[in-house]
C-alpha cells in the first residue's frame, strides 16, 4: 500500500469511529496518534482539545485521552478518493454518436481549436466544444474519449489539419488513420508530410 492509498485507509477509519460530522474517532487497532500524525501535520484532521477530551471522556463514562476528527479538507479528500477509486461507468452516447479515442496532446489540439471558436472562420462544429469538455480519461487504454457526431468528427479533422499546418502532423495522422477522416480531403505533398512527421517526433 502506498502512502496515499494508507492516507486514504485512515481517513476512513477516522469517519468511520467519528460517526456524523460533529463525531469524534477516539484511539483503536490501526488508529493511534503516532499513525494519524501526518493526517494532522497535512491539515487532514484535527486533535480534541484537552476541553474537548474532557467533554468527551464525560459522555462516554472513559477517559478518553486523544481522539481526531475530520477537518474540512479531510472530507473532501476522503470523498474525492472514493470517487477517484470508484470503476468508471461508460455511459451508452446517443444513436448516432462516435466513440473517438485521443492521446492527451490531440485533445489539447482540439482544446486550442475550440478556445479560438468565433475568431476562426470556419468554427468548431456546434457541440464540439461541449463534447471536448465531456471527455473521459479511460485508465485501461491509457486515451481520452468523447462521442461526437459526424460533423463534429470533420471539424476535428480540421482542427488536426491546422496542427499539422503550424506543429506536428501525427495527430491528423493518427485520426485519419483510426478514423478514416483527413482535412482536407487530398492531402498535403508527401513531402511536407514528412517534414511534420519528423518535426513531431
Amino acid at each position: 500500500m502506498g502512502r496515499r492509498e494508507g492516507y486514504l485507509a485512515l481517513l476512513h477509519r477516522v469517519a468511520d469511529g467519528q460517526g456524523g460530522p460533529e463525531g469524534w474517532a477516539t484511539a483503536e487497532p490501526g488508529l493511534d496518534a503516532r499513525g494519524a500524525a501526518p493526517l494532522v501535520t497535512l491539515g487532514l484532521v484535527r486533535e480534541a482539545r484537552a476541553e474537548e477530551r474532557a467533554e468527551l471522556s464525560a459522555r462516554s463514562g472513559r477517559p478518553v485521552a486523544w481522539a481526531v476528527q475530520l477537518t474540512a479538507d479531510g472530507r473532501d479528500a476522503l470523498l474525492y478518493g472514493r470517487l477517484r477509486a470508484a470503476p468508471v461507468v461508460a455511459e451508452a452516447p446517443h444513436p448516432g454518436l462516435q466513440r473517438v479515442a485521443l492521446r492527451r496532446t490531440d485533445l489539447d489540439v482540439l482544446k486550442r481549436f475550440v478556445e479560438l471558436g468565433d475568431r476562426l472562420r470556419h468554427r468548431p462544429a456546434p457541440g464540439l466544444g461541449a463534447a471536448v469538455d465531456a471527455a473521459r480519461f479511460n485508465a485501461a487504454s491509457n486515451r481520452w474519449i468523447l462521442y461526437v457526431d459526424g460533423e463534429q468528427m470533420q471539424s476535428m479533422a480540421r482542427a488536426f489539419y491546422l496542427e499539422r499546418l503550424g506543429g506536428s502532423a501525427a495527430p491528423a495522422n493518427r485520426f485519419a488513420r483510426v478514423y478514416g477522416v483527413i482535412h482536407p480531403p487530398r492531402p498535403l505533398p508527401l513531402r511536407a508530410e514528412a517534414e511534420h512527421d519528423a518535426a513531431g517526433r
